[in-house]
């Protein structure tokens, strides 16, 4: 790290929408933190008591409440614009801080860095804390990543509540187009700020990822439902990486999102649980599979046996059971107890990422 004199200053913003059972929780984890940090609060026409709990704090925080909804894009840029930090945090409302890690990111400040991913536990909804989020054998973003988002769409990071950014880079990139992002604005930030600016990877938990069943993003089990909205939100995100590029003067790679295990799994359930409303339509599933395969030795070389296992099964089986095995690729709680046994014990004595 470089070492400087220079004492930034950081400003939190929460953005919120009915979650008044859990706004208060992130206000606090903010407030409670041995540095001064400017916290603004935005809530988006929320219907429930959101507003109330955000008044009571007085001038101990700074409130924006917006006059009509805007969705979660909106949230950022209304909030945004009202910080004065040198380093920003946008934290969902559901989430909370961790104690000390106010601290933690004003430590880690370097002025030739951009952005900072940080790793986040998660929560229940008690706010029990558990595991990482990404897990510690998914290594975060370091260095200069824009060749590679540039080439494939896609890097090892994380989501909004583990992710810092200094006022220069937000410059470059702010506001975002809330209609396009009104859902996931920390993807349009994740696309376009290392197009910018040199991000930097910290295995310290600053922030908890809370898990609940109120989630705004969450389809239950609806997996094709959830996998087009993320087909569409990863679509925009390229966009948003070709317009950036574009404004730089650097190419991108026509097939963005073609090497990305990510968006080709979601691709993949989307055609298999609902064909007939799957967006991508010269998608097949034994040429997904393939790409699946692929992009998975490219990353991983010769760890990647483990991952593509599934996708080799998948291919074998008839429509019932492959979909079938794919829910429990997606969705851990839908696994058999054998299943997530066996996964635990080869990620514990290879040392791999079964998935």
């Amino acid at each position: 790290m470089t070492t400087t004199n220079i004492s930034p200053k950081l400003s939190v913003v929460i953005t919120n929408y009915n979650y008044a059972g859990f706004v208060a929780t992130a206000i606090e984890s903010v407030l409670s933190q041995d540095v001064e940090i400017e916290l603004v609060v935005v809530d988006d026409c929320s219907k429930d008591n959101s507003r109330d709990i955000i008044r009571s704090y007085g001038d101990r925080i700074i409130p924006v409440l917006q006059e009509v909804n805007q969705g979660h894009g909106g949230g950022f840029n209304a909030g945004y614009a009202r910080t004065t930090g040198d380093l920003v945090m946008f934290l969902d409302a559901d989430d909370f801080l961790l104690p000390g890690a106010g601290k933690t990111i004003l430590s880690n400040y370097d002025p030739d860095i951009g952005m900072y991913l940080y790793r986040m536990n998660y929560a229940d909804e008690q706010g029990a804390l558990g595991g990482l989020f990404p897990p510690p054998q998914v290594p975060l973003a370091n260095g200069d990543v824009a060749a590679q988002l540039r080439e494939t769409g896609h890097y090892s990071g994380t989501i909004t509540s583990g992710l810092v950014y200094t006022r220069t880079a937000l410059e470059q990139v702010m506001p975002m187009d809330s209609e396009m992002f009104r859902q996931g604005g920390d993807g349009y930030l994740s696309a376009t700020v290392p197009l910018h600016v040199t991000a930097k990877g910290f295995d310290q938990p600053i922030s908890a990822y809370r898990l609940h069943g109120a989630q705004h993003s969450q389809f239950a089990k609806a997996y094709a439902k959830r996998a087009r909205w993320r087909i569409g939100h990863q679509q925009a995100c390229f966009e948003c990486i070709r317009e950036h590029s574009a404004q730089q003067g650097l190419p991108t790679a026509n097939d963005l999102g073609e090497r990305d295990a990510g968006h080709l799994q979601e691709r993949l359930v989307s055609l298999m649980f609902e064909p007939e409303l799957h967006p991508v339509k010269e998608d097949t599933r034994k040429n997904l599979l393939g790409k699946l395969r692929a992009a998975n030795r490219e990353q991983f070389g010769g760890k990647a046996l483990p991952r593509n296992a599934w996708w080799i099964l998948i291919g074998l089986l008839p429509d019932a059971a492959a979909r079938k095995v794919l829910s429990w690729k997606i969705d851990v709680a839908a696994r058999p107890a054998w299943m997530n046994n066996l996964g635990r014990m080869l990620r514990k004595r290879l040392g791999i990422i079964t998935g």
